[in-house]
């Protein structure tokens, strides 16, 4: 289904081409008039394919790509570089395990291409339902919370807080580093919310730009002791953390 925002009215479009089968956990991001689609899961099976539609002719292609694939997985998050034309993927998880590791989708030329570039700097641990966004100086990747579902919640020594995580980490994807990110905050005016807490996973996150700082605001997500969170929760990134 397509939102066209200007008349807000919901249609299906007639879409052509080979439509990638069902699946969950997938991503789903623009690249110039193409929305790509990578991973997820169905039926226990991790899926490492990458799908494309044409958001101008409606028609979904599978393209060669040179290189390896990251490895299959699912709620992962794979953010775009416009100006690059890089799809950045980061963590995730399959049936065994989550993923810290940083794969990238080189689309800048007519042969599209996987590279896996060597990151510098203490990256984050392994996790999966994390949120990113790309701040405002176009090169640099907010990333934040997420879990490891993937711990053994049976052995007594495992706290349910211990699979959550809190924190958040700064991408630079020009020179390939990581430096921890700022601290997430309770966002003010939500009277009759509770706070959450920074632990979750599943947030749906944005970008809020602003003239000396950008803010990612998450809404929601799952949070420690089994419970879902309706507040909103705001990471302020000020311009020099980004050198901008």
């Amino acid at each position: 289904m397509v939102l066209d925002t200007e008349i807000m009215l919901w249609y299906p479009p007639s879409v052509s081409g080979a439509v990638p089968t069902g699946r969950s956990g997938h991503t789903a991001s623009m690249l110039q008039n193409d929305l790509l689609v990578f991973g997820g899961v169905k039926n226990n099976k991790w899926q490492k394919s990458l799908a494309v539609l044409d958001t101008m002719l409606w028609k979904w292609s599978v393209p060669k790509i040179l290189g390896d694939a990251p490895r299959a997985r699912s709620y992962h998050t794979a953010t775009p570089i416009p100006g690059s034309n890089l799809l950045v993927i980061f963590g995730g998880n399959n049936e065994t395990e989550c993923f810290n590791s940083v794969h990238v989708l080189d689309a800048s030329s007519e042969k599209w291409s996987w590279f896996h570039p060597t990151v510098t700097g203490t990256a984050p641990c392994p996790r999966t339902g994390h949120s990113a966004v790309l701040l405002e100086d176009g090169k640099t990747i907010l990333i934040h919370g997420g879990w490891d579902p993937n711990v053994d919640e049976d052995d007594c020594q495992i706290n349910d807080e211990e699979m959550f995580f809190g924190d958040s980490f700064l991408l630079d994807t020009e020179i390939w580093t990581w430096k921890p990110g700022p601290k997430p905050k309770f966002a003010q005016r939500q009277a009759g919310i509770d706070n959450g807490g920074p632990k979750r996973a599943g947030a749906p996150a944005i970008l809020a730009p602003g003239q000396e700082v950008s803010r990612m605001l998450l809404f929601g997500g799952r949070i420690p002791h089994d419970r879902f969170s309706n507040d909103f929760q705001s990471i302020t990134v000020p311009r020099r953390m980004m050198g901008m």
